[in-house]
């Protein structure tokens, strides 16, 4: 039994090994053809994925080895405190590599969020044509392109953004 402890600690650890040493997260193959990774690019991966299954199988080695090999449990108790462990970790792993991913997670500001908020005109925003207007946006001043469906905004008038489709603000005078 402890052969079956001591592959899962050597493949499970030689697996986060590399991913350690190789860094960064590819997605990209060698046809320029991108990749989800069985999800949906703006949800992340899913709970149980591979990088999550290899803590799992990891955890299961170094449990159930210690537990077997020290004698601190019958083969059959090492065997399931491995299991329960290696489960648990895939699952809690998993959960946090999905949070982790979860657009709403990150610190990275996104034009959409501008949506109720103030700004001035730079350049004037007519019917049928596109203006520039300034926001702040968490703390940054942050030029993007507006429409509105007024006649006219002059250049200096302060502005409400009522919505934003494709990063174009859609806006009204304020």
């Amino acid at each position: 039994m402890w052969l079956l402890y001591l592959l899962a600690l050597i493949l499970g650890g030689g697996i986060l090994l590399v991913q350690l040493l190789a860094g960064g997260d590819h997605h990209v193959d060698h046809a320029g053809l991108e990749h989800a990774h069985g999800s949906h690019p703006d949800e992340g991966p899913g709970v149980l994925s591979i990088r999550s299954a290899t803590y799992g199988l990891f955890t299961f080695g170094v449990v159930g080895g210690a537990l077997h090999v020290l004698r601190l449990a019958s083969p059959g108790l090492a065997l399931a405190g491995g299991l329960v462990t290696g489960a648990l970790t895939t699952f809690f792993v998993g959960l946090a590599f999905k949070r982790l991913s979860d657009p709403t997670a990150t610190g990275e500001a996104g034009l959409h969020e501008v949506e109720g908020g103030n700004g001035r005109v730079l350049v004037a925003c007519t019917r049928g044509s596109r203006g520039k207007i300034r926001v702040m946006l968490k703390g940054q001043q942050v030029d993007m392109l507006a429409t509105t469906d007024d006649d006219s905004i002059p250049v200096g008038s302060e502005v409400l953004v009522v919505e934003v489709r494709d990063d174009i603000a859609h806006v009204v005078r304020a």
